[in-house]
C-alpha cells in the first residue's frame, strides 16, 4: 500500500507538464506490457457497439443526466432510500483505527456513506456502474476497460469554520494518469448546497502552470491545493464550471486532469452525490465487488475482477473529491 501511495505522489507531481505526462505514459506501458494491451483490445470490441463519446478529450469532462443513463431514476431512488436509512440511524462520524487527524477533520463536512455490504444488498448500484451507458462513457474516454474502483454516496454538510480546507480548495486527484468519475446529484443542487465545481483539463493545465510560476515569484513553496485568489489571479474565473441543477444532473470528469472543489455547503443545506470511479491503474483503496454473476461477461468481469484479490483488505476511506 505504501508503494502505491508513493507512486501516486510521483504521478501527481509529474503529470502536470506535457513532458512529465509523456514520460509516465511510457513508464506505464513498460510496467504493464500485457495488461494494458489486453484492456485496450477489450475496449475496442465493447466500444464497437457501446461507445458513448460524452467526454471532450481536451476538456476532460462532459455533462451527463437522465438522457444518458437508462434507469437512472430508479438508481437515484435506491440511493435516496439508503441515505435516509443511514441518516435515521446515524450517531455522528465514528473514529476507525488508524484514522488520521486530517481525515477526521474532513469527515466533519464530507462523508463516504456506502460500505461494500450496501453495494451487495443493492445490486442496482453495480449494475448501473457496469451498464452499457455508464461503462461506455468511461471506455470511450479512457480507450481501455478500466478498473471499476469505487461506488459511493458522498454526503456534504456545513463546516463550522470560515476557512476552506482540503477538498473545498481547488486540487487534482492523485490516482494514476487519467480516470473517469461520475458525480450525479441525488437531490436538487443550488449554490447553498456547495456544488461540485471544476475547471476543464486544458484550462487546468494553464492554471497549474500560472499558479506555480506565481508562487515561485513570491518565494512560496508549492502545495497541491489552490486558493480562489490564486486561481483568479491567473485569469481562470471565466472557465469555471459549477454543477448546479436538478436531481439527476451530473458530470463525467477526469479528476486527474481537471482542477476541482466542492462541499462548500452553507448552514441549513446539504448535498448528496452518487459517485462512481473508473481508473486506468489498480488502486489500493476500493470496493470489493460481488463478481460471480459477471464471470461469463469478459468486459464487465475485466472491470471488477481485481476486487477478488482484495478480499483480505479492509476498505479504507480515502480523500474524496467534491
Amino acid at each position: 500500500m505504501r508503494v502505491r501511495h508513493r507512486r501516486n505522489d510521483v504521478f501527481y507531481r509529474m503529470r502536470s507538464t506535457p513532458g512529465g505526462y509523456a514520460f509516465l505514459q511510457t513508464t506505464e506501458r513498460l510496467l504493464s506490457p500485457l495488461e494494458i494491451p489486453r484492456r485496450r483490445r477489450a475496449a475496442e470490441v465493447f466500444n464497437a457497439r457501446n461507445a458513448r463519446p460524452v467526454m471532450d478529450v481536451a476538456g476532460g469532462w462532459g455533462a451527463v443526466g437522465p438522457a444518458n443513463f437508462a434507469g437512472l431514476d430508479r438508481v437515484l431512488t435506491v440511493a435516496r432510500a439508503i441515505f435516509e436509512r443511514k441518516l435515521a440511524a446515524d450517531r455522528g462520524p465514528q473514529r476507525s483505527t488508524g484514522d488520521s487527524k486530517n481525515l477526521l477533520e474532513k469527515r466533519r463536512f464530507l462523508r463516504n456513506l456506502l460500505l461494500d455490504e450496501d453495494i451487495r444488498q443493492h445490486p442496482e448500484l453495480l449494475e448501473f456502474a457496469l451498464s452499457d451507458d455508464a461503462l461506455g462513457i468511461a471506455t470511450s474516454y479512457l480507450g481501455m476497460v478500466p478498473y471499476l474502483n469505487r461506488i459511493d454516496l458522498l454526503y456534504s454538510t456545513p463546516r463550522e469554520a470560515d476557512d476552506l480546507i482540503k477538498s473545498q480548495l481547488f486540487h487534482v486527484d492523485p490516482e494514476g494518469l487519467t480516470q473517469v468519475k461520475f458525480f450525479i446529484n441525488v437531490f436538487d443542487v443550488g449554490e447553498p448546497e456547495g456544488p461540485f465545481t471544476f475547471l476543464p483539463a486544458d484550462a487546468s493545465m494553464r492554471v497549474l502552470t500560472g499558479v506555480r510560476d506565481l508562487r515561485r515569484a513570491q518565494g512560496q513553496p508549492h502545495v497541491g491545493r489552490y486558493t480562489d485568489e490564486e486561481v483568479e489571479a491567473v485569469g481562470a474565473s471565466p472557465s469555471i464550471v459549477s454543477l448546479k441543477g436538478p436531481r439527476g444532473s451530473g458530470v463525467a470528469i477526469d479528476t486527474s486532469k481537471c482542477l476541482h472543489l466542492g462541499s462548500r455547503v452553507r448552514p441549513g443545506a446539504f448535498r448528496l452525490v452518487l459517485y462512481v470511479q473508473y481508473c486506468t491503474t489498480r488502486e489500493v483503496q476500493g470496493n470489493r465487488f460481488e463478481t460471480a454473476r459477471y464471470r461469463t461477461d469478459p468486459v464487465r468481469y475485466l472491470a471488477i475482477q481485481h476486487s477478488e484479490q482484495a478480499r483480505g483488505i479492509t476498505r479504507g476511506a480515502p480523500e474524496m473529491a467534491g
